[in-house]
């Protein structure tokens, strides 16, 4: 009944929580309401039995949905003009997905509209409809190239949210009523309101530092080559080791005692090449595709995310991954530089690693 008449209840998802947790896939039976969940079951029935305070809607007017999300969760109100204010018509919250929950706070924002929508479209039905948000959707839709969110995600959401051509996005500046869901972290609510540009911030959330790059840094830069790698020994025995050398020599090379990984002996090589370039301006060249994607692609996306993939599982070679992204920060400047491996030519700035023959 709960389910059936959420629109009509303010906050219901927070208010419905302590009892959501007793209808898992482990749960008992039989159920004992106690403590919280016994409050949450009373204040659920107070609410079914008082009156609305949402008007209905009338199909002569468009409507305008504020969306917010906070805390993983998706909160919007559907409202309309009545009386020179917005009226609502419906509220609506969801928790966002484990993926969705991990993106930086302004493809959350992406997130909470597309759920929103899905919300709304049965009330709505094709009416016009402006959306207000507090980031610029739309834009990080069409010119944003981020690795945060696969290609299934990015369609998903521009077909809900770009696709309906009912649906006019705005940037929300004035007080966003989604906001005022009751909240013990209320308070933080006005960050959202800063001036921001949300395509620099999604950037910046990508990479481990701001100013690292992919391509070789100007003159007056140390060049640095480095490769790791896996072998099994004359007892058939697994043994990884690394190397960080210049053109002219080798800086480090070692086994690694109790590895048997190449992937772990690259991230290796590419922490000690950082470590042994503290304050330099320093081109990394690297063969390795999983080291090199670790630097400009994924590895920050998983730190934010705590390291864990989207099924909770912790993700492979974590704790060497956080070394190598605290290392990044130690040089001056950086460049960590994709080149191919065991290659006869010389044009090391793309195309050979002199590291692979250390």
């Amino acid at each position: 009944m709960v389910s059936y008449c959420h629109q009509c209840i303010h906050n219901s998802l927070t208010l419905a929580k302590p009892l959501l947790k007793l209808t898992q896939k482990d749960a008992l039976d039989e159920i004992e309401l106690k403590g919280d969940e016994m409050d949450a079951f009373i204040e659920l029935k107070e609410c079914m039995c008082r009156a609305p305070a949402l008007g209905m809607p009338d199909y002569t007017k468009p409507f305008t949905l504020f969306c917010h999300e906070r805390i993983a969760c998706s909160l919007s109100v559907l409202t309309q003009a009545h009386g020179g204010v917005n009226r609502a018509v419906a509220y609506f919250l969801a928790t966002l997905d484990p993926i969705a929950a991990a993106l930086p706070g302004c493809l959350r924002a992406v997130a909470t509209v597309g759920i929103s929508l899905s919300q709304s479209k049965g009330i709505v039905m094709g009416h016009p409809l402006t959306v207000m948000v507090p980031h610029s959707v739309e834009i990080l839709l069409t010119r944003s190239r981020t690795q945060h969110m696969t290609g299934a995600r990015l369609t998903r959401y521009e077909t809900i949210i770009l696709g309906s051509p009912n649906v006019q996005l705005k940037r929300c500046t004035t007080l966003n009523p989604a906001t005022l869901f009751p909240s013990e972290n209320a308070e933080i609510e006005n960050v959202e309101y800063i001036e921001h540009d949300c395509l620099q911030i999604t950037e910046f959330c990508t990479k481990p530092r701001p100013d690292i790059k992919d391509t070789r840094l100007e003159e007056n830069n140390q060049v640095i080559f480095v490769d790791g790698s896996c072998l099994r020994d004359a007892l058939g025995i697994l043994k990884a080791g690394y190397a960080v050398c210049t053109v002219t020599g080798v800086l480090e090379a070692s086994w690694l005692q109790g590895v048997n990984s190449a992937q772990v002996a690259e991230l290796v090589a590419l922490t000690r090449a950082c470590q042994l370039s503290a304050l330099m301006k320093v081109t990394i060249y690297t063969d390795s595709q999983y080291g090199f994607g670790i630097v400009h692609d994924f590895g920050q996306l998983w730190s934010q995310r705590g390291f864990m993939t989207s099924s909770g599982s912790p993700v492979k070679n974590g704790e060497r991954i956080r070394e190598l992204l605290h290392a990044i920060q130690l040089p001056g400047e950086v460049a960590v530089v994709k080149c191919s491996a065991h290659s006869k030519s010389q044009d090391y700035g793309g195309h050979s690693n002199p590291g692979s023959r250390c």
